[in-house]
Protein backbone atom coordinates (compact mmCIF):
# COMPACT_ATOMS: atom_id res chain seq x y z
CA UNK A 1 0.00 0.00 0.00
CA UNK A 2 2.97 2.28 0.33
CA UNK A 3 6.13 2.33 -1.78
CA UNK A 4 9.11 2.79 0.51
CA UNK A 5 11.69 5.25 -0.64
CA UNK A 6 9.31 7.64 -2.41
CA UNK A 7 8.35 10.90 -0.82
CA UNK A 8 6.32 14.01 -1.49
CA UNK A 9 6.91 17.11 0.59
CA UNK A 10 4.10 19.66 0.62
CA UNK A 11 4.60 23.39 0.97
CA UNK A 12 4.19 24.36 4.62
CA UNK A 13 3.63 27.99 5.58
CA UNK A 14 3.09 29.91 8.77
CA UNK A 15 -0.49 30.98 9.21
CA UNK A 16 -0.74 34.77 9.65
CA UNK A 17 -1.75 35.80 13.14
CA UNK A 18 -5.49 36.22 13.38
CA UNK A 19 -5.06 39.84 14.43
CA UNK A 20 -3.32 40.61 11.12
CA UNK A 21 -6.32 39.70 8.98
CA UNK A 22 -8.92 42.11 7.70
CA UNK A 23 -11.89 40.35 9.27
CA UNK A 24 -10.44 37.54 11.39
CA UNK A 25 -12.43 34.96 13.30
CA UNK A 26 -11.83 34.93 17.03
CA UNK A 27 -8.43 33.54 18.02
CA UNK A 28 -8.64 30.24 19.91
CA UNK A 29 -8.73 30.85 23.64
CA UNK A 30 -6.60 28.74 25.95
CA UNK A 31 -8.41 27.54 29.07
CA UNK A 32 -6.64 25.95 32.00
CA UNK A 33 -8.36 22.78 33.27
CA UNK A 34 -8.69 21.97 36.95
CA UNK A 35 -6.26 20.01 39.10
CA UNK A 36 -6.93 17.18 41.51
CA UNK A 37 -7.11 18.24 45.18
CA UNK A 38 -3.57 18.94 46.36
CA UNK A 39 -2.15 18.41 42.87
CA UNK A 40 0.15 20.74 40.96
CA UNK A 41 0.44 19.21 37.47
CA UNK A 42 -1.82 17.55 34.91
CA UNK A 43 -2.04 16.58 31.23
CA UNK A 44 -5.04 16.17 28.93
CA UNK A 45 -4.57 13.30 26.50
CA UNK A 46 -7.89 12.88 24.65
CA UNK A 47 -11.31 14.45 23.99
CA UNK A 48 -14.46 12.93 22.50
CA UNK A 49 -17.12 14.57 20.35
CA UNK A 50 -19.24 15.32 23.42
CA UNK A 51 -16.50 17.49 24.88
CA UNK A 52 -15.46 15.03 27.62
CA UNK A 53 -11.70 15.21 28.25
CA UNK A 54 -9.43 12.65 29.89
CA UNK A 55 -5.86 12.64 31.08
CA UNK A 56 -3.99 12.40 34.35
CA UNK A 57 -2.61 14.53 37.14
CA UNK A 58 -0.75 14.29 40.41
CA UNK A 59 -2.38 14.02 43.82
CA UNK A 60 -1.40 15.26 47.25
CA UNK A 61 0.96 12.32 47.75
CA UNK A 62 2.63 12.85 44.37
CA UNK A 63 1.13 9.82 42.60
CA UNK A 64 -0.65 10.29 39.27
CA UNK A 65 -4.33 9.43 38.88
CA UNK A 66 -6.42 9.21 35.74
CA UNK A 67 -8.75 12.21 35.34
CA UNK A 68 -11.98 12.99 33.52
CA UNK A 69 -13.19 16.55 32.91
CA UNK A 70 -16.82 17.00 31.81
CA UNK A 71 -17.68 19.63 29.14
CA UNK A 72 -18.31 22.16 31.89
CA UNK A 73 -14.88 21.57 33.40
CA UNK A 74 -15.92 19.51 36.44
CA UNK A 75 -13.06 17.18 37.36
CA UNK A 76 -13.35 13.53 38.43
CA UNK A 77 -10.58 11.40 39.90
CA UNK A 78 -11.00 8.02 38.17
CA UNK A 79 -9.00 6.28 40.85
CA UNK A 80 -6.92 3.12 40.66
CA UNK A 81 -7.23 -0.65 40.75
CA UNK A 82 -7.80 -2.08 44.26
CA UNK A 83 -4.60 -1.66 46.24
CA UNK A 84 -2.92 0.28 43.45
CA UNK A 85 -1.39 3.73 43.76
CA UNK A 86 -1.42 5.26 40.26
CA UNK A 87 -3.34 5.31 36.98
CA UNK A 88 -3.24 7.07 33.59
CA UNK A 89 -6.00 7.66 31.01
CA UNK A 90 -5.08 7.98 27.32
CA UNK A 91 -8.19 7.63 25.17
CA UNK A 92 -11.97 8.06 25.29
CA UNK A 93 -14.64 7.08 22.77
CA UNK A 94 -17.97 8.76 22.07
CA UNK A 95 -19.78 6.36 24.40
CA UNK A 96 -17.64 7.58 27.29
CA UNK A 97 -15.47 4.49 27.68
CA UNK A 98 -11.93 5.40 28.77
CA UNK A 99 -8.75 3.33 28.57
CA UNK A 100 -5.27 3.57 30.02
CA UNK A 101 -3.33 1.66 32.62
CA UNK A 102 -3.01 1.33 36.39
CA UNK A 103 -0.85 -0.60 38.81
CA UNK A 104 -2.01 -3.37 41.11
CA UNK A 105 -1.30 -3.95 44.77
CA UNK A 106 1.57 -6.24 43.72
CA UNK A 107 3.07 -3.52 41.52
CA UNK A 108 2.15 -4.84 38.05
CA UNK A 109 1.00 -2.37 35.40
CA UNK A 110 -2.31 -3.46 33.87
CA UNK A 111 -4.33 -2.21 30.90
CA UNK A 112 -7.67 -0.91 32.20
CA UNK A 113 -10.97 0.48 31.00
CA UNK A 114 -13.24 2.87 32.86
CA UNK A 115 -16.97 2.72 32.10
CA UNK A 116 -18.96 5.98 31.80
CA UNK A 117 -20.01 5.54 35.44
CA UNK A 118 -16.34 5.53 36.49
CA UNK A 119 -16.04 1.85 37.35
CA UNK A 120 -12.67 0.34 36.46
CA UNK A 121 -12.01 -3.04 34.76
CA UNK A 122 -8.69 -4.85 34.45
CA UNK A 123 -8.44 -5.86 30.77
CA UNK A 124 -5.93 -8.61 31.46
CA UNK A 125 -2.96 -9.54 29.32
CA UNK A 126 -1.83 -12.13 26.80
CA UNK A 127 -1.86 -15.75 28.02
CA UNK A 128 1.18 -16.40 30.18
CA UNK A 129 1.84 -12.70 30.78
CA UNK A 130 0.71 -10.23 33.40
CA UNK A 131 1.36 -6.67 32.25
CA UNK A 132 -0.41 -4.44 29.76
CA UNK A 133 -0.94 -0.85 28.62
CA UNK A 134 -3.95 0.50 26.71
CA UNK A 135 -3.63 3.64 24.55
CA UNK A 136 -6.53 3.68 22.09
CA UNK A 137 -10.23 2.77 21.93
CA UNK A 138 -12.76 3.13 19.12
CA UNK A 139 -16.52 3.57 19.26
CA UNK A 140 -17.01 -0.20 18.85
CA UNK A 141 -15.12 -0.72 22.11
CA UNK A 142 -12.01 -2.26 20.57
CA UNK A 143 -8.88 -1.36 22.53
CA UNK A 144 -5.21 -1.35 21.50
CA UNK A 145 -1.93 -0.99 23.34
CA UNK A 146 0.94 -3.32 24.16
CA UNK A 147 2.11 -5.99 26.58
CA UNK A 148 5.58 -6.96 27.86
CA UNK A 149 6.61 -10.35 26.45
CA UNK A 150 10.07 -10.80 27.93
CA UNK A 151 13.02 -8.63 28.76
CA UNK A 152 13.40 -5.85 26.16
CA UNK A 153 10.55 -7.23 24.01
CA UNK A 154 6.99 -5.89 23.76
CA UNK A 155 4.09 -6.75 21.45
CA UNK A 156 1.14 -4.70 20.26
CA UNK A 157 -2.13 -6.04 21.64
CA UNK A 158 -5.81 -5.75 20.73
CA UNK A 159 -8.70 -6.31 23.13
CA UNK A 160 -12.15 -7.06 21.66
CA UNK A 161 -15.33 -5.70 23.29
CA UNK A 162 -16.01 -9.15 24.77
CA UNK A 163 -12.63 -9.11 26.51
CA UNK A 164 -10.80 -11.40 24.09
CA UNK A 165 -7.15 -10.36 23.81
CA UNK A 166 -4.87 -11.08 20.86
CA UNK A 167 -1.21 -10.50 19.98
CA UNK A 168 -0.99 -8.41 16.78
CA UNK A 169 2.63 -7.45 17.23
CA UNK A 170 4.63 -10.63 16.75
CA UNK A 171 5.16 -10.13 13.02
CA UNK A 172 7.21 -6.96 12.57
CA UNK A 173 10.57 -5.86 11.13
CA UNK A 174 11.97 -4.99 14.55
CA UNK A 175 11.68 -6.96 17.76
CA UNK A 176 9.00 -4.94 19.54
CA UNK A 177 5.74 -3.22 18.63
CA UNK A 178 3.24 -0.90 20.29
CA UNK A 179 -0.20 0.23 19.11
CA UNK A 180 -1.22 3.84 19.71
CA UNK A 181 -4.64 4.31 18.11
CA UNK A 182 -7.49 2.52 16.32
CA UNK A 183 -10.26 3.99 14.15
CA UNK A 184 -13.85 2.77 13.82
CA UNK A 185 -12.91 0.68 10.78
CA UNK A 186 -10.49 -1.24 12.97
CA UNK A 187 -7.29 0.08 11.36
CA UNK A 188 -4.51 0.32 13.94
CA UNK A 189 -1.38 2.50 13.96
CA UNK A 190 1.72 2.49 16.11
CA UNK A 191 5.40 1.72 16.00
CA UNK A 192 7.87 -1.14 15.68
CA UNK A 193 11.15 -0.68 17.49
CA UNK A 194 14.30 -2.25 18.83
CA UNK A 195 15.33 -1.67 22.42
CA UNK A 196 18.92 -0.71 21.63
CA UNK A 197 21.36 2.22 21.88
CA UNK A 198 20.51 3.17 18.27
CA UNK A 199 16.86 3.90 19.19
CA UNK A 200 15.56 2.55 15.89
CA UNK A 201 11.78 2.82 15.53
CA UNK A 202 9.46 2.89 12.52
CA UNK A 203 5.84 3.93 12.04
CA UNK A 204 3.55 1.01 11.25
CA UNK A 205 -0.10 0.20 10.59
CA UNK A 206 -2.23 -2.92 10.83
CA UNK A 207 -5.33 -3.73 8.79
CA UNK A 208 -8.55 -4.36 10.70
CA UNK A 209 -8.00 -8.10 10.87
CA UNK A 210 -4.23 -8.03 10.42
CA UNK A 211 -1.51 -9.36 12.67
CA UNK A 212 1.43 -8.16 10.57
CA UNK A 213 2.83 -4.67 11.11
CA UNK A 214 3.28 -2.84 7.80
CA UNK A 215 6.01 -0.21 7.86
CA UNK A 216 5.09 3.26 6.63
CA UNK A 217 7.67 4.97 4.38
CA UNK A 218 9.97 7.62 5.89
CA UNK A 219 10.45 11.20 4.79
CA UNK A 220 12.99 11.75 2.03
CA UNK A 221 16.51 12.17 3.34
CA UNK A 222 15.54 11.01 6.78
CA UNK A 223 16.70 8.13 8.91
CA UNK A 224 15.19 4.97 10.45
CA UNK A 225 13.11 6.71 13.10
CA UNK A 226 9.40 7.47 12.82
CA UNK A 227 6.19 6.93 14.75
CA UNK A 228 2.47 6.82 13.91
CA UNK A 229 0.40 8.38 16.69
CA UNK A 230 -3.11 9.04 15.37
CA UNK A 231 -5.60 8.05 12.65
CA UNK A 232 -9.02 9.36 11.56
CA UNK A 233 -11.96 7.59 9.95
CA UNK A 234 -10.74 8.53 6.45
CA UNK A 235 -7.48 6.68 7.06
CA UNK A 236 -5.22 9.74 7.46
CA UNK A 237 -2.32 8.71 9.69
CA UNK A 238 -0.21 11.28 11.55
CA UNK A 239 2.95 11.17 13.61
CA UNK A 240 6.54 12.10 12.93
CA UNK A 241 9.52 10.99 10.86
CA UNK A 242 13.23 11.68 11.02
CA UNK A 243 13.86 14.46 8.50
CA UNK A 244 17.64 14.37 8.25
CA UNK A 245 20.83 12.72 9.54
CA UNK A 246 21.69 12.78 13.23
CA UNK A 247 22.96 10.78 16.17
CA UNK A 248 20.68 8.26 17.92
CA UNK A 249 19.79 10.74 20.65
CA UNK A 250 19.94 13.96 18.62
CA UNK A 251 18.22 13.84 15.25
CA UNK A 252 15.73 16.18 13.51
CA UNK A 253 12.09 15.09 13.29
CA UNK A 254 9.17 16.60 11.39
CA UNK A 255 5.46 16.04 11.79
CA UNK A 256 4.34 13.68 9.02
CA UNK A 257 1.08 12.70 7.33
CA UNK A 258 0.56 9.36 5.63
CA UNK A 259 -2.51 9.88 3.44
CA UNK A 260 -4.72 7.03 2.20
CA UNK A 261 -3.80 6.05 -1.32
CA UNK A 262 -0.59 8.11 -1.30
CA UNK A 263 2.72 6.40 -1.95
CA UNK A 264 4.71 8.73 0.30
CA UNK A 265 4.30 10.83 3.45
CA UNK A 266 3.81 14.58 3.54
CA UNK A 267 6.29 16.66 5.51
CA UNK A 268 4.18 19.05 7.61
CA UNK A 269 7.18 21.15 8.55
CA UNK A 270 7.91 23.28 11.60
CA UNK A 271 7.34 26.80 12.85
CA UNK A 272 9.64 29.27 11.04
CA UNK A 273 12.81 30.09 12.93
CA UNK A 274 12.55 27.15 15.29
CA UNK A 275 14.83 24.15 15.54
CA UNK A 276 14.22 21.18 13.28
CA UNK A 277 11.62 19.53 15.49
CA UNK A 278 7.85 18.98 15.29
CA UNK A 279 5.40 16.13 15.77
CA UNK A 280 1.74 15.44 15.03
CA UNK A 281 -0.39 13.66 17.61
CA UNK A 282 -3.95 13.52 16.27
CA UNK A 283 -6.18 14.28 13.27
CA UNK A 284 -9.94 14.80 13.17
CA UNK A 285 -12.56 13.94 10.54
CA UNK A 286 -12.06 17.30 8.80
CA UNK A 287 -8.34 16.58 8.39
CA UNK A 288 -7.16 19.16 10.93
CA UNK A 289 -3.95 17.93 12.57
CA UNK A 290 -2.60 18.90 16.00
CA UNK A 291 0.75 18.52 17.70
CA UNK A 292 3.72 20.67 18.68
CA UNK A 293 6.68 22.45 17.14
CA UNK A 294 9.85 24.09 18.39
CA UNK A 295 9.70 27.89 18.33
CA UNK A 296 12.27 30.55 17.49
CA UNK A 297 13.23 30.69 21.18
CA UNK A 298 15.71 27.88 21.96
CA UNK A 299 14.20 25.30 24.27
CA UNK A 300 10.62 26.55 23.88
CA UNK A 301 7.82 24.57 22.25
CA UNK A 302 4.37 25.57 21.03
CA UNK A 303 1.17 23.64 20.46
CA UNK A 304 0.20 23.91 16.80
CA UNK A 305 -2.38 22.79 14.32
CA UNK A 306 -2.07 22.20 10.60
CA UNK A 307 -4.81 23.03 8.06
CA UNK A 308 -4.70 22.08 4.40
CA UNK A 309 -5.05 24.99 1.98
CA UNK A 310 -5.07 25.11 -1.82
CA UNK A 311 -1.32 25.72 -1.92
CA UNK A 312 -0.20 23.41 0.87
CA UNK A 313 -0.42 22.89 4.60
CA UNK A 314 -0.42 25.90 6.93
CA UNK A 315 0.92 25.64 10.46
CA UNK A 316 -0.90 27.64 13.13
CA UNK A 317 0.64 28.29 16.57
CA UNK A 318 -1.86 28.06 19.42
CA UNK A 319 -1.81 30.45 22.39
CA UNK A 320 0.37 29.77 25.43
CA UNK A 321 -0.69 30.34 29.02
CA UNK A 322 0.43 33.77 30.32
CA UNK A 323 4.16 33.60 30.94
CA UNK A 324 4.39 30.03 29.69
CA UNK A 325 7.09 28.74 27.36
CA UNK A 326 5.89 25.23 26.54
CA UNK A 327 2.70 23.70 25.18
CA UNK A 328 1.65 20.60 23.26
CA UNK A 329 -1.66 19.72 21.60
CA UNK A 330 -2.39 16.05 22.12
CA UNK A 331 -5.88 15.57 20.66
CA UNK A 332 -8.63 17.24 18.62
CA UNK A 333 -12.36 16.47 18.49
CA UNK A 334 -14.38 16.42 15.28
CA UNK A 335 -15.89 19.75 16.32
CA UNK A 336 -12.40 21.26 16.47
CA UNK A 337 -11.79 21.48 20.23
CA UNK A 338 -8.12 20.91 21.03
CA UNK A 339 -6.63 19.67 24.31
CA UNK A 340 -3.16 19.10 25.68
CA UNK A 341 -0.85 20.65 28.21
CA UNK A 342 0.94 23.95 28.70
CA UNK A 343 3.40 25.42 31.16
CA UNK A 344 2.53 28.16 33.61
CA UNK A 345 4.68 31.17 34.40
CA UNK A 346 6.16 29.21 37.29
CA UNK A 347 7.05 26.29 35.00
CA UNK A 348 4.37 23.78 36.00
CA UNK A 349 2.73 21.78 33.20
CA UNK A 350 -1.07 21.71 33.40
CA UNK A 351 -3.91 20.35 31.27
CA UNK A 352 -5.49 22.87 28.92
CA UNK A 353 -8.20 23.20 26.29
CA UNK A 354 -8.13 25.52 23.28
CA UNK A 355 -11.64 26.76 22.47
CA UNK A 356 -12.71 28.13 19.12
Amino acid sequence: MFLAGLTAIALTMIEPSESARAAPPAEPAIVRLGLLPGGTTSRATAINDRGVIVGHGDTTNGENHAIRWNPGGRITDLGTLPGGTYSYAYSINNRGDIVGYANTASGDDRAVRWAPDGSITDLGSLPGHTGGYAYGINDEGRVVGYAPIRSRTYHAVKWQPDGTVSDIGANSPLGSTSAAAINDHGVVVGVTYAVSPAHYHEAVTWTAAGTTAMVLPPLAGGGPRSSARGINEQGMIVGYSQSGPGSPTNYPIHAALWGPGNSAPTDLGTLPGGSDNSMANDVNAAGVIVGASATSTPGDRSAVLWRQKENGWRIVPLPQLPGGKYSEATAISNSGEVVGEASTESGQNVAVRWEK
